[in-house]
C-alpha cells in the first residue's frame, strides 16, 4: 500500500460484486429448496453452510438451534432470518421479499418522543398487489425489441 498520496500507485483495486457470506447464503438456500437441509450427497448442505457463516462470525459451534432444525420449511424460515441479518443494510431486503413473494405491507411507523417517554404512531400504510407487484415491469424498449408480453398489471 502507497501512504504517501502525493506518488502515484501501481496497486490494483478490486471492486466487490459479490461478498462471500451472500455466495454461501445463496447455497444454502438453494440447497435447502432442491434437496432439504440435511442431505449432503452434492457437497454441502444447508445446514453446513449457514453453520460455516455463523462460525465466520463467532458464534460457538454446533449450533443447538440449527442443529434441531429437521424440515424444509424451518430451514427456509431460518435462511431468510440469516439473510435478513447478514445482509442488512446492503439492499437486498426488498429484493428478497419480492423473491420470497411475501408481502411488503407492514405500516411504517414513527416514534413520537416527548422528554422520557415515547409513543410509535403510524406515519403511512402500505398497501401491496400481490397479483402484479412480484414482478417489475419490463422495460418498453424490450418488450417491443423482442416481441415480448408485459408482465401483468404493467
Amino acid at each position: 500500500m502507497n501512504a504517501d498520496p502525493i506518488k502515484p500507485s501501481d496497486q490494483k483495486h478490486y471492486n466487490t460484486h459479490m461478498r462471500y457470506t451472500e455466495i454461501f447464503l445463496n447455497y444454502a438456500e438453494a440447497a435447502n429448496e432442491t434437496w432439504g437441509p440435511d442431505n449432503s450427497d452434492y457437497g454441502y448442505t444447508a445446514k453446513d453452510v449457514i453453520a460455516a457463516i455463523r462460525k465466520r462470525a463467532g458464534i460457538k459451534q454446533p449450533d443447538a438451534y440449527l442443529m434441531s432444525v429437521t424440515d424444509k420449511e424451518t430451514m427456509r424460515t431460518l435462511i431468510q432470518n440469516e439473510r435478513r441479518l447478514e445482509l442488512c443494510f446492503e439492499g437486498f431486503r426488498f429484493w428478497d421479499l419480492r423473491r420470497w413473494k411475501k408481502d411488503l405491507t407492514e405500516a411504517v411507523k414513527g416514534v413520537h418522543i416527548d422528554q422520557g417517554s415515547y409513543s410509535y404512531f403510524t406515519v403511512e400504510e402500505r398497501v401491496y398487489n400481490n397479483d402484479h407487484m412480484h414482478y417489475g415491469p419490463i422495460p418498453n424498449n424490450d418488450v417491443i425489441k423482442f416481441g415480448i408480453t408485459q408482465n401483468a398489471g404493467w
